[in-house]
């Protein structure tokens, strides 16, 4: 919606990268262009037709960061701020309120986002694909021999990081495409090693990452839940680098959005009757799943569990819905979430 989408919001990107050289600020298009951007909707104002708020995050690294601190930060974020403001000035309804410039962190991997495989059993079909490659490639295994296997081993990989939101390193489909890689520019057993170990090296590092145990694990198959899938991913990305209170925010809207998409996905308006008699709008997730919860817990012998997810989905409502945002919240609303979506996910059978 909005800026929000990337589409819309280049072309102000764009011309504000413009002022900004017109200006003699060249400096800070080379921040822009190195940095991970985003713009997240942080507040809405219904005076006047409604005016949609909106805080620009510049995702720099943290030795960038360090140095941008050294040099009046808030500064910086001022004039990259007037010059996104001067770019989208016809815009009467989106207005940027406030940019951000904050150290770039890296997100913990969601194993539990894995079907059918394990994280050890993952690490161990890497590991296989890096000593292949490296046995053919020095004199061991013939390509002939294991290409097969290989292949195999390669897409169920490919699909288990694809799942996990890893970006495959690997782009050798075949062996016989890694024979003619190496044999035009390693001609060195040496380089050939050096090269396999490199090109796994950031994959193979998240093994040894430590559990974050603050984040609750989704226990349910999500293999035909594709957005609400994409929102997890995504809101624990974002926890892991909220820092300020807009974050924190960025992130509760987050939650409210994939619990919108989670009782799409399960009520059925000719089944799911509304409780209080009113009329239950597309967005109104709290309505919905709570006619969900009434109709696939019924009967005396499912009170307690009813009493349960009515609580879950009250308690996930509430949190998604609080102004006020510090970490405490942000992380008890994400937890709240999760939980949500576990709990229906088993109601839907879904494991």
């Amino acid at each position: 919606m909005g800026f929000e989408n990337k589409e819309e919001f280049r072309p102000i990107l764009t011309t504000a990268k413009e002022l900004l050289i017109a200006s003699g600020e060249v400096e800070l298009v080379k921040i822009l262009n190195s940095a991970e951007l985003s713009v997240i909707q942080t507040s809405y104002d219904n005076w006047n037709g409604g005016i949609y708020y909106y805080t620009m995050y510049v995702n720099v690294s943290v030795p960038d960061f360090v140095r941008l601190q050294s040099c009046n930060i808030e500064d910086i974020e001022k004039r990259i701020l007037e010059a996104i403001n001067t770019a989208s000035r016809s815009i009467d309804d989106e207005v940027v309120g406030q940019v951000l410039i904050t150290p770039k962190s890296v997100a913990k991997v969601d194993w539990s986002l894995l079907d059918g495989i394990s994280k050890k059993d993952l690490e161990n079909k890497i590991e296989y694909l890096r000593n292949v490659m490296v046995s053919v490639a020095t004199g061991g295994q013939r390509i002939q021999d294991v290409e097969k296997e290989y292949s195999q081993i390669y897409n169920h990989v490919a699909i288990s990081l694809k799942k996990i939101d890893v970006e495959n390193p690997n782009p050798f489909k075949s062996l016989w495409d890694w024979y003619g890689k190496w044999r035009n520019d390693f001609p060195k057993y040496q380089e050939r090693r050096d090269y396999i170990r490199k090109m796994y090296e950031p994959v193979v590092s998240l093994f040894s990452e430590n559990e974050d145990s603050r984040i609750v694990d989704i226990k349910i198959d999500l293999s035909d839940w594709d957005k609400i899938k994409r929102n997890i991913i995504e809101i624990k990305k974002r926890e892991a680098q909220a820092v300020v209170e807009e974050q924190y925010q960025a992130v509760g809207m987050l939650c409210r959005e994939v619990i919108i998409s989670l009782a799409q996905a399960v009520y059925i308006p000719e089944k799911h009757i509304s409780l209080d008699g009113v009329e239950i709008s597309k967005t109104d997730a709290k309505r919905m799943l709570d006619a969900y919860i009434a109709v696939t817990l019924a009967g005396k012998e499912s009170e307690e569990l009813r009493s349960y997810a009515k609580v879950t989905n009250k308690l996930a409502n509430v949190l998604t819905h609080k102004r006020t945002a510090t970490k405490q919240e942000m992380l008890l609303c994400t937890s709240a979430t999760l939980a949500l979506i576990n709990l229906i996910g088993v109601l839907e059978e879904k494991f």
